[in-house]
């Protein structure tokens, strides 16, 4: 049964109505789980920033549990994904978050808004990432030169390098 044309003359079914307001609320959650990996991310860099260890390591936990959590998402989106192709009669590999706006017509409007939503999070969320990450393995690299660096010996050998023996009777 068909209710509205949606755009390139695709049908837009009460099925197909179900699905995307499906896809609306896959969205929602995904813009939830990005803003919270993002908030994860913006105390990891506090953390590096002021060297909080125990900071570090509770907002690495969350960033943790947020990225397991993204396989069931991933799941659920390519069932509804499935879902629109087998609706729309196209391969589900087709079908992206744009297309299926094109696609739905009138009734794409609020996953438009919600699209741009989560690209801008998402590239918020990859950015300070790739930063956080930066910062990491310098501080790495840092804390490992002043070790280095207290741990040489007087004649510019370092402890890392090999033992010595001592003379234990003195």
């Amino acid at each position: 049964q068909q209710v509205r044309q949606g755009m390139n003359g695709t049908s837009v079914t009460h099925t197909t109505i179900q699905l995307l307001r499906q896809l609306e609320a896959y969205i929602q959650e995904e813009i939830g789980a990005q803003s919270r990996m993002l908030g994860s991310l913006e105390d990891q860099a506090l953390a590096l920033k002021i060297n909080a260890p125990e900071r570090m390591l509770a907002a690495t936990q969350a960033l943790e549990s947020e990225i397991a959590a993204t396989q069931s998402r991933s799941r659920r989106r390519n069932e509804l994904l499935a879902g629109l192709a087998q609706s729309w009669e196209v391969a589900p590999e087709a079908l992206t978050l744009s297309s299926v706006v094109r696609r739905a017509g009138e009734e794409g409007t609020r996953l438009a808004r919600q699209r741009g939503e989560l690209e801008r999070l998402a590239q918020r969320t990859s950015t300070l990432a790739r930063r956080n990450g930066t910062a990491a393995r310098f501080h790495e690299r840092l804390t490992q030169d002043v070790v280095r660096a207290l741990l040489a010996l007087e004649d510019g050998v370092c402890v890392e390098d090999g033992g010595r023996l001592v003379n234990a009777e003195v």
